[in-house]
Formats: C-alpha cells, structure tokens, sequence
C-alpha cells in the first residue's frame, strides 16, 4: 500500500461509493467530493497527489474545477471520467495536462492501470532538487535535507508546497496567500513572516523573492 492521496470527484453517489471502495485496495487515502465546490475546498485542505474528477457536476463543473487548480498546480495527475465525448470538452481538457481522458462506462481495470501509471509517474519523479542539497519528496509530500525532513508547520509546509507547485515560476503574494490561507484577501506581513520562519529552519537560496511581486523557489541543475 503506497502513500498516494487521491481525490475522487463523483455526483453519482454509487459510483463515487464505487470507485472509492476499488481504489482503496491499492491506495490508502482517499477523498471524495461529490460536487466541483466541495471538491475545490478539498483539493485546497489536503492537496491529493491524483484526482479523478467527472466533467458534469453541481455547483462547479469538471473543467472549471480542473482549470482553477492549473492556476496554481501543474503537478497533481488528473484523470477524467465522463460519460460525454464533446469536442469542446475534449478540447478544452487536452489544453490542462491530464493523465487520461476515459469515457464511461468505465471498466475497473483500466481504471486502475491509469491510476498505477500516475503513480509511477510520481515515484519516478519524487524528489525535486532545490538549493543547497535541499529536494522536495513527493512521495511523502515533505521537504528534506540530506534524506532528514524538515519540521515545518501547516502553513510553512503549505506555502513551500504552493511553490513546488509552480517550480521555478513566480507566484504572486495573493496566490501564495490564498493557497496557504484560502482567503480572498492578503496579508503581506503574514507571508513575510512565513518566508522568515522557513529561511531560519533552511537556507536563504531556498526561497527567491520577486520584488514587488511573490517568491519562487527554483530547481537546483
């Protein structure tokens, strides 16, 4: 049983209830939504490694759910389910990075093939080189120096996994604000204070300031 979180997005409740039953035989932690809202707080709250999302949803559909992750997130695998073949939906998803694109009905073992492949993809790209031998694990969804993980707090760990997110691209303070706090409305005191408190436990090369715009954190060559 390996440490991937997945987030299943489903407005059929017996197929949510389906598809989180099978998946848990070969992933331990899972979440469920069963609408684009509550699916968006949750990616939010525990930022899964996958998600597998249907297009056609209450509140928020599939895309724009997909789409409001991009902004911020270019690593997490998604996976669309859908019973709709529309060319605009098609091509609308090609443009946001997805794993697969499956049609349902869908068949529980090709399911399960194409979250095994987004999870190979993630083991074979767990550690993200940064400055001064410090790496991002995505595995266990950590930073570390040296194979030992730094002790950081919730917002700390939220704030460099903001970054990582968008590895060497500048983030805006109110991106970075919003990931790390979900609220509309930012506090530059606040995440100064977090750059601050991270540095000290780091290294100053970790965390790039873009002036008078956000931070960034690059990848070490």
């Amino acid at each position: 049983m390996n440490k991937i979180s997945i987030l299943i997005v489903e407005d059929e409740l017996n197929l949510l209830k389906a598809y989180s039953n099978y998946i848990a035989l070969f992933c331990e932690t899972i979440y469920t939504a069963s609408n684009g809202e509550e699916a968006l707080e949750t990616y939010h709250k525990y930022q899964p490694n996958i998600i597998l999302t249907d297009i056609n949803m209450p509140k928020i559909d599939g895309i724009k759910f997909i789409e409001e992750i991009r902004k911020l997130d270019s690593e997490t695998k998604i996976v669309i389910l859908s019973a709709h073949t529309r060319t605009d939906n098609l091509l609308k998803a090609v443009q946001l990075n997805l794993v697969s694109y499956l049609v349902k009905p869908v068949k529980m073992e090709e399911l399960k093939k194409i979250i095994l492949q987004a999870i190979d993809e993630l083991s074979l790209n767990s550690q993200i080189a940064l400055a001064d031998a410090y790496y991002w694990d995505t595995t266990s969804d950590s930073l570390k120096h040296k194979n030992e993980p730094i002790d950081l707090t919730s917002y700390e760990h939220a704030f460099v996994k903001c970054l990582i997110h968008k590895v060497g691209q500048d983030v805006s303070y109110e991106d970075i604000h919003y990931y790390v706090y979900q609220q509309e409305e930012y506090s530059l005191s606040a995440i100064s204070s977090l750059v601050k408190r991270i540095r000290k436990k780091t290294t100053k090369e970790l965390i790039k300031s873009c002036f008078k715009f956000g931070y960034r954190i690059d990848k070490h060559t």
